[in-house]
């Protein structure tokens, strides 16, 4: 089953298969203009792969909603909900976590396996090969084989990569903090696809995110080299930067707090609320749909990542939010 699923996952992540997720996006929002239907109509009859490929779409988005229109007898408007903020026009800042989200939510059904994607997000797909990897809503410690200790984020996953000469820890997806044994012959650096943090203490933080990394030291020194190899900064405890490819950016003041999730807690130092629910999200199973207006506003305050419900409710009774609650399935925050 994970085969099939990984395979379809794959076969849509193409350029054609993108360009008919954002059309189904466009219609099913209600805003399509009569402008949007003649370029369809363009775009269909300029390849048959593009009609081969809306018509996919159409009969697997179908299934992929099966389960979520389930829950309507038991909950009357979830199903109507979910589907509004999942398929709403695509905006700058979110289109891109939309789309992949959709292509593995068709990917799913057209493996035949989609009737948990919506309500279940334990386990993402490109995690379950991963060799350490928590789940929703859990924080875990390994220790690895030379005595080195990881330290993952909920929905977190690293692969580990031990030579002679090497210790490599990949973070495929998420937050780790790595609490790294002395071997002078083996140099011990996290890598993402954004570039490398080189130990050169004992304790640092590492969080992936979709287009920049960053690297926080909490105990001695790192080396961050960016992900084209030609520019690095070693960083001393307390100071952050990110980075990605050809580009280190060092982070302006006391960021020490992005650490506190080890010890079960968000910690705020007028952050974003977009950084906020940033942090909430591998806390809870269903989704959050956060209004760009809402994004903007500063957060100041402690927080336990455990009861994200509490969390939701102390940051609407505090600032000028509206929350919506759909059972478990969706939460809609926005300005008052």
């Amino acid at each position: 089953m994970k085969a099939n699923a990984e395979h379809a996952a794959g076969a849509l992540d193409n350029p054609v298969a993108e360009q008919a997720i954002e059309w189904m996006v466009l219609f099913r929002s209600g805003e399509a203009t009569p402008e949007d239907y003649r370029r369809f109509g363009a775009w269909s009859a300029a390849d048959p792969r593009h009609a081969q490929a809306w018509e996919r779409m159409q009969g697997v988005l179908q299934r992929s909603f099966a389960p979520v229109r389930s829950a309507q007898a038991r909950s009357p408007g979830q199903a109507g909900a979910v589907e509004r903020v999942m398929l709403r026009p695509p905006t700058s800042s979110t289109s891109p976590e939309r789309r992949k989200m959709l292509r593995r939510t068709l990917a799913f059904a057209g493996a035949g396996v989609a009737t948990g994607l919506l309500l279940h997000r334990t386990w993402p797909l490109d995690m379950l090969g991963a060799d350490l990897r928590t789940g929703t809503g859990e924080r875990k410690t390994f220790t690895l084989p030379d005595g080195s200790r990881l330290t993952l984020n909920a929905r977190s996953a690293a692969d580990v990569d031990f030579s002679a000469g090497l210790r490599r820890v990949r973070l495929r997806q998420g937050e780790l903090i790595a609490a790294v044994a002395a071997d002078a012959a083996r140099p011990f650096i996290v890598q993402t696809p954004h570039g490398t943090a080189r130990a050169l203490g004992t304790r640092y933080l590492v969080r992936r995110e979709a287009e920049r990394t960053l690297a926080l030291v909490l105990e001695h020194s790192i080396r961050v080299r960016d992900g084209e190899g030609v520019g690095e900064q070693v960083l001393t405890r307390g100071e952050a930067a990110w980075y990605r490819a050809g580009a280190i950016e060092r982070v302006v003041g006391d960021v020490s707090g992005r650490a506190a999730w080890a010890d079960g807690m968000l910690v705020a130092n007028e952050e974003s609320l977009a950084d906020v629910v940033a942090a909430l999200r591998p806390y809870r199973k269903g989704f959050i749909r956060l209004s760009p207006e809402a994004a903007r506003l500063r957060v100041l305050g402690a927080f336990p990542l455990d009861d994200t419900d509490n969390v939701l409710s102390s940051l609407e009774q505090t600032m000028p939010l509206r929350i919506r609650r759909y059972g478990d399935l969706l939460v809609s925050i926005d300005v008052k």
